[in-house]
Formats: structure tokens, sequence, C-alpha cells
């Protein structure tokens, strides 16, 4: 099912946190997101860019601002050979099958249009698009790709449905299940759950999936993070029910706290360096008994651009996690820009985190 949105107006082109905003409510109800287009409010060729897209994609949503929905709803109203009608204080074509407050959504054929009249600061208005119910996503760890390929992708042919795989970060791995015109998806997730019970989860936010088991188990789990400078904790964060299982991690960016605040010995710090299986497993240990939680993900690394040396280039990330009763810690070498490495070093930690807290987990 393909979607685009349509940001239409001037300030949409700056407003990055803004559209971010908008994408992630968007994707609460379609599957993926294929395209994003920026239109200034008086566009010429505005009629021609949603005449287009409405052939094109089977969502499309178009987020107007107070002075580019006017036109915005004309247009709309044109293609659909419709007039404008007041319905919930403002003007939407008399076909639009649902209307809600600064939002109306209508169809053609197979394609639904949702028009947004917001701006930012403002909460965004209800998105009528339709939840697809012929797609999910899976996480998978502990495999590689050719491992993953031979295992489900019989098993999706089978049944007809089809996949596409991407690689979060190492022996971690995304994937996009879409069920095609004479699949069956439910049996697919079902053969695939069973062909793999102990690398293999249904979610398509890990995290939402993290918080939602370790609350059922009265779980909790705690950071120790260097070079991701809280990434990982911003992204647990992100996701509502967070505090049922995190209550606090430390950033010690720099040696000195990792001894304060972490209890990592100046002798360790010294002889191994900050980025060494010897420090993060010392992190590790501070993290448990500052937070008393069960689990605890510490990393410790060089995003770069600077700080590689000739034994430790730029993506060597020592990552790792520790309950009370396991602990794993690897080094790794992460490739890409410092955003890149950062994130693929937190997700790691995630994927570690499957492996020392598989009983309840999986």
């Amino acid at each position: 099912m393909k979607t685009q949105i349509l940001f239409i107006g001037k300030e949409f082109r700056i407003n990055d946190a803004f559209t971010e905003y908008v994408r992630r409510q968007t994707l609460r109800h379609v599957d993926s997101i294929h395209a994003a287009t920026y239109l200034d409010d008086n566009d010429k060729n505005l009629f021609l860019y949603i005449s287009k897209a409405i052939e094109e994609y089977r969502n499309l949503l178009i987020v107007t601002t107070p002075l580019s929905y006017p036109a915005t709803g004309k247009i709309v109203a044109t293609l659909f050979e419709d007039n404008l009608v007041a319905k919930e204080n403002f003007l939407v074509p008399s076909k639009a099958h649902k209307v809600e407050p600064n939002s109306f959504a209508i169809s053609k054929d197979a394609t639904t249009i949702n028009v947004l009249r917001t701006e930012p600061g403002q909460t965004l208005p209800s998105i009528l698009l339709e939840i697809p119910s012929e797609s999910t996503y899976f996480y998978i760890f502990g495999l590689e790709k050719e491992r993953i390929v031979e295992s489900i992708y019989p098993i999706a042919k089978s049944y007809d449905v089809g996949l596409i795989l991407t690689q979060e970060t190492p022996e971690m791995y995304k994937l996009f299940a879409y069920q095609k015109k004479f699949g069956d998806l439910a049996m697919f997730v079902q053969n695939a759950k069973l062909m793999l019970p102990q690398n293999l989860v249904v979610a398509r936010n890990i995290f939402e999936y993290i918080i939602e088991r370790f609350s059922a188990l009265h779980r909790t789990v705690t950071f120790a993070e260097s070079c991701t400078g809280g990434l990982l904790a911003s992204m647990l964060t992100k996701v509502p029910g967070s505090s049922n299982i995190f209550h606090g991690s430390l950033v010690t960016y720099a040696n000195e706290m990792k001894s304060a605040w972490l209890g990592v010995k100046e002798d360790t710090l010294r002889t191994f360096g900050a980025v060494s299986e010897e420090t993060v497993e010392e992190m590790l240990r501070g993290a448990l008994k500052v937070a008393d939680a069960d689990y605890a993900i510490a990393i410790s690394g060089i995003a770069g651009p600077g700080g590689a040396t000739p034994t430790k280039p730029v993506g060597t990330v020592v990552v790792g996690c520790r309950s009370k009763e396991e602990e794993i810690i690897r080094t790794m070498h992460f490739r890409g820009d410092r955003n890149y490495i950062q994130y693929q070093a937190a997700m790691y930690g995630v994927r570690l985190l499957f492996e020392v807290g598989k009983e309840d987990l999986f």
C-alpha cells in the first residue's frame, strides 16, 4: 500500500521536528511512507502534483497550513467534480466520507486522500487513513541474513506473502511482511514463529515490545552510555509506558564520570582505555548497582569523525549487556557517519538484551 505525504507550506521545508511528528503519527495508520514532497503555499504546479499523486498512490496525506488550505481544498474538490460545504467549522468537499476538526478524507477508486489543516506548535488533527490489516513487522535476532532467507522465505512463498528485509545492526534484522492477492498472512506469521521461536518477535517498534514484555513481568532496565550520548535512553523513553520499566540511566561521556558515577576503576581506564571490554564490564556492574535494575546495557566507543587510534579506528564500539546472572560484552566495528554509528551501537545493545534476556523476551 503506497503512501505519500504532501506538505504544502513554506515553513514545512525548514521545520524538521514538526514534519517528523507528522511522519510518526502517519506510521500509526499505514505500513510505510514511500515519499514525502514539499511544496510552497502558492506553487503554480499544485493542481498537477495533487492529481498525479492521486493516480500513483493508494494513500495520500496532504498537510496544509491555514494559508495553503483554501487553495488545496478547492483543488481536491475540483478533482472529484465536487463543491465545498461547511462541516466541523471549515470547508470540505461534500463527498468527503470522514470529517473531523481540521481533517477530512475522501476516496476515489482505490485511493484515499486525507487533508489536514494544521501548523507547527499545534496538536496534529486526526489522521483518517485506514490502518492496513494485510501487513506486519518482525524483528529477528541472532541470525545472519543467509539463514533468515533460507528459513523464512520459502514459508512466505508458500503462503503468497511478500517480504522486505533490512539490517538494523549486526544479527538484528527488521522484516516487513505483506499479503499478496491470494496470500495468507496469518498462517505465515504462525509458521514463521514456529520456525524461529527463540529468534523472532512480531513488533513494529522494538521498544514498544520491550516495554510490554518487561511491564508484564515487572522487569527493569538501565543504561550506561558514552559514545551514544543517551541515544538509547531517548529511543526508549519516546514510547509511552517506558516509566514502567525504566527509572533512569547515566551518560558518562568523560572518564571522570565513568569513575565517579559508575565506579569504573581509574587503573582500568589507564591500562585498557575507555573503549575496552574491561571498562564496559565495570560500567555494566556500576549501572546495575546504581539503578538496582534487572538488566543493564553499556556502550563505549569511537563514533568519529575524530578520536581514532591505530588499534581502534572510527566505528570501534564496545557494547555489553548484563543481568544478575549473565553477561555478554562484544567489540564491534560499525561503518557510517557519526550518527549512523551511534544508532547501530544503540541497537546492538538492544540485540544483546534479547540474547541475555531471552527467557523474558521470547
